[in-house]
């Protein structure tokens, strides 16, 4: 079926687009960031941060400063009430940031409960904070829509088109974050034969390049000889998921490797070697901080052995995830393990799922 004829402007954009320069498109009171595709969804949600940071930078001094310096208030929107959420919009910080940045994930249900609210909000909406919606559909016919659109930002997070748009994606990002030639017909060929996912893309993409020197074109017979096992692309995507927040999605794909008869202890296995390298990471962002020295992110990831191709990847991971967190990482792995070799009492499946939740639940909700 063709896609619907979208009108773009300034206040709505694709999300690759949004991507290519996000400075010249920062949100000034309201934001929806919509559409199927979870991959750029999650994508534009890390980036926003940093940007919504930079704008601001040099208000406050403490933004300045290590990976806990601004933290955006981040909510399920279906455990939180509209009251709540002006609050958070409205709250001015005396000593932080001058404005505000709250994100209601997965914000669908919400905007059906409380569309009057949203609608009455999003016609004259406060200047001290920045609210961001996430929803998986956005109908451009309604109000809402019409008034965020108006008076905020839009930014379009629809699949792209499998024929022309996802290869297309495939080359310019094997070029800009990986230093890779793939032609577009080879393209293709990943795509039918990984599947239209972007996530599953991305990380396949991680991992020719690790096949190939810098400026090397990727073969066919790289593609053919390289696809790993759908279980092993969904436990990379599994773990993406988590470090970025999606909990929801995260569980998803848990149950999905569980249900096809994945052992508990091997998905394990397969999460904590990128946990462990992000515990290493803040031990040493620690250890330079007691000495004394200012700690700078993307070294220690490297000293913790993550590949420079997803340095910045994991640097939002890691901001997110937070020093007491990263702290806790190694023990709480080690009780994992021991409670899934016999410890424990419960179900495999709810140890997993209670782990999983511990690093994806947003730091402003944890007590």
């Amino acid at each position: 079926m063709a896609k619907k004829s979208v009108s773009w402007s300034e206040n709505h954009l694709p999300a690759l687009q949004w991507l290519e320069q996000p400075e010249k498109h920062i949100p000034g009171t309201i934001c929806a960031v919509y559409g199927e595709e979870s991959f750029l969804r999650r994508q534009v949600l890390g980036k926003l941060p940093e940007v919504f940071a930079n704008a601001l930078r040099g208000e406050v001094g403490t933004l300045e400063g290590g990976f806990d310096d601004f933290d955006p208030a981040q909510f399920d929107a279906g455990t939180i009430s509209w009251k709540r959420v002006l609050e958070e919009v409205s709250t001015f910080s005396m000593f932080g940031p001058s404005r505000r940045l709250v994100i209601l994930n997965d914000a669908d249900d919400f905007i059906s409960k409380n569309r009057d609210l949203l609608e009455k909000y999003a016609e004259s909406p406060v200047e001290t904070g920045v609210l961001v919606l996430e929803l998986k559909s956005f109908p451009s016919n309604t109000r809402l829509f019409k008034l965020v659109e108006g008076n905020g930002l839009l930014i379009d997070c629809q699949p792209l088109n499998e024929h022309n748009e996802l290869p297309r994606w495939i080359c310019e990002t094997a070029v800009k974050k990986h230093h890779l030639k793939i032609q577009p017909q080879t393209a293709s060929l990943l795509v039918s034969q990984v599947g239209a996912e972007m996530g599953l893309l991305d990380q396949e993409l991680a991992k020719l390049a690790l096949l190939v020197e810098d400026g090397e074109s990727i073969t066919e017979i790289h593609i053919r000889q390289s696809s790993g096992s759908w279980r092993t692309q969904t436990v990379w995507t599994l773990v993406d998921c988590v470090l970025d927040g999606q909990a929801k999605e995260a569980l998803q794909y848990l149950g999905q490797l569980l249900d096809s008869g994945e052992a508990p202890i091997a998905i394990l296995a397969q999460i904590a070697s990128s946990m462990r390298r992000l515990a290493a990471a803040t031990r040493l962002i620690l250890e330079d901080e007691r000495m004394g020295r200012k700690p700078n992110v993307d070294n220690a990831l490297t000293a913790a052995g993550v590949n420079r191709y997803f340095l910045q990847k994991t640097s939002f991971q890691l901001r997110r995830l937070g020093r007491e967190r990263g702290k806790k990482l190694l023990d709480w792995m080690l009780e994992l393990d021991f409670a899934l070799k016999g410890e424990s009492t419960l179900p495999d499946r709810l140890l997993l799922e209670r782990f999983i939740l511990r690093l994806a639940m947003p730091r402003s909700q944890r007590k």
